[in-house]
């Protein structure tokens, strides 16, 4: 089985591995795993290695027993590769072969998957004795051993049975951690980098004072000294997007602070963080945010209100 066709753009792995060394996301990361007994791990979109979790606490001991002993399960390999290529735009819950219950819920910015959270591992019913045992027929086809069954199973006995309805619950819970994390990740691809050129921070330091104006490409080049064609190169290889690119996220992140926060009208708000136009404002707010204005403000309280 081929693995899923995601659409990830440029920001992947560097951001992801940003977001895992961010306090807040431990923080949030060890709360889910205290308040829930259910691992947790956050995985690249772009480079989704198979992952079972082994790293974190409360991680099943059956399915790290069962890509141990004998190498990686090639089962459990095809299981990921089915959730989350089912898991790109919302989150998606699959049972695999040994009846384990996991979940990947997207991180995206914009309408581009850049990583997935992953939990699970449990059982949502307990499993019938034949079930088990036909499970046990199909893992001895792989050469297990009586005794390395016997062990295996001894584990499988240990995987904790959560009701459908509390399993939800905490899927819920994790969809709305998601959109917290979604929200830093756009934070940590704005930010500048300690081994940053001068000229990039200096142009930065030019967009942010002027970031309510019509900025053009030229005007900041000439300013910060260098070509156009030398200033894009550059700009391209430190941060990773076009200079249009980054001054439009800037503004939108702008924006999303006023719609969360304030009752201007949308359209006052475009005008506000520098957009010569509500129809420029609406595309960019979709391309980045993925969604409309209006539903972000509509979402983001209601998301506001679950925190209070």
């Amino acid at each position: 089985m081929d693995s899923p066709t995601i659409q990830t753009g440029t920001h992947g792995p560097d951001l992801i591995e940003n977001l895992k060394r961010s306090p807040f996301y431990q923080a949030c990361q060890n709360a889910f795993r205290d308040a829930t007994d259910l691992p947790l791990t956050v995985i690249s979109a772009q480079h989704s290695a198979f992952n079972p979790c082994h790293s974190s606490p409360h991680r099943n001991p059956f399915c790290q027993g069962i890509n141990a002993s004998h190498g990686t399960c090639r089962e459990c390999i095809r299981e990921q590769e089915h959730l989350l290529s089912h898991a790109e735009k919302k989150a998606y819950t699959h049972t695999c072969f040994a009846g384990l219950t996991e979940t990947a819920v997207p991180l995206r910015l914009g309408h581009q998957t850049i990583g997935f959270l992953k939990t699970g591992q449990i059982l949502i019913h307990q499993m019938s004795s034949e079930h088990v045992a036909l499970l046990r027929q199909k893992i001895a086809a792989s050469g297990y051993s009586e005794a390395e069954l016997d062990h295996l199973f001894e584990q499988y006995k240990q995987t904790p049975v959560f009701g459908e309805t509390k399993y939800e619950a905490i899927i819920t819970l994790l969809s709305v951690i998601s959109l917290q994390l979604t929200e830093l990740l756009n934070r940590i691809l704005l930010e500048s980098k300690t081994n940053e050129p001068d000229i990039i921070r200096k142009a930065k330091e030019l967009i942010a004072d002027r970031i309510d104006e019509r900025i053009s490409l030229g005007e900041i080049s000439d300013q910060v000294h260098v070509s156009v064609f030398y200033f894009c190169k550059l700009f391209k290889q430190s941060t990773g997007m076009t200079f249009t690119e980054y001054v439009n996220r800037q503004r939108i992140e702008l924006a999303k602070g006023e719609l969360k926060n304030t009752e201007k009208p949308v359209t006052e708000i475009s005008y506000s963080v520098g957009f010569q136009s509500l129809s420029q404002f609406n595309r960019c707010f979709l391309k980045y945010a993925g969604e409309a204005p209006r539903e972000y403000r509509q979402h983001s309280r209601s998301s506001l209100s679950l925190d209070s």
